[in-house]
């Protein structure tokens, strides 16, 4: 409306609302917020070659084989496919994902390639331990640099 200025009405979390003074009209303009989260999620659903995962039992047994299509975290993986990732006290007090704890610890005997680099809470928890030593729940398989049809094989490492 010429003439008129604009007054800035009360905000919401969400979206701006903007009144003109004298006419009763409400202009809403959306604010999108991006979180830290769902940038993450974003950066993990890159599209990548297929990475077979092959889980081991510590003292042997039977294997279970996973396929990954996307770059996926080794502990959500292996946990999707019921891998015993974790055994006793553990399953109920393990950290999550977040590594703080120690329980997901496996051993990579084959495709150490295939994985992100070490975080700062691997070399941590994992420090005297050797470099096929990882936390399931830092470390990345596949992504958009994996070659086609290539093998991770993964020993699920016993508790503590």
């Amino acid at each position: 409306v010429a003439g008129r200025t604009p007054t800035r009405a009360p905000l919401c979390t969400m979206s701006r609302a903007f009144a003109v003074s004298g006419t009763g009209c409400l202009a809403s303009v959306s604010v999108r917020r991006v979180s830290a989260r769902a940038s993450r999620r974003t950066a993990l659903s890159v599209r990548a070659s297929l990475v077979t995962v092959t889980f081991t039992p510590f003292g042997g047994g039977d294997s279970i084989v996973s396929e990954v299509t996307k770059a996926s975290v080794l502990r959500e993986v292996a946990l999707g496919d019921t891998v015993p990732l974790y055994s006793g006290m553990s399953k109920l007090m393990n950290c999550g994902g977040n590594g703080n704890c120690g329980t997901c610890r496996v051993i990579i005997t084959e495709g150490a390639e295939l994985l992100s680099e070490r975080t700062d809470a691997e070399r941590r928890k994992l420090k005297g331990k050797g470099e096929d030593n990882r936390l399931a729940c830092q470390c990345l398989v596949g992504g958009p640099d994996a070659p086609e049809l290539a093998q991770l094989k993964v020993t699920v490492t016993p508790p503590k």
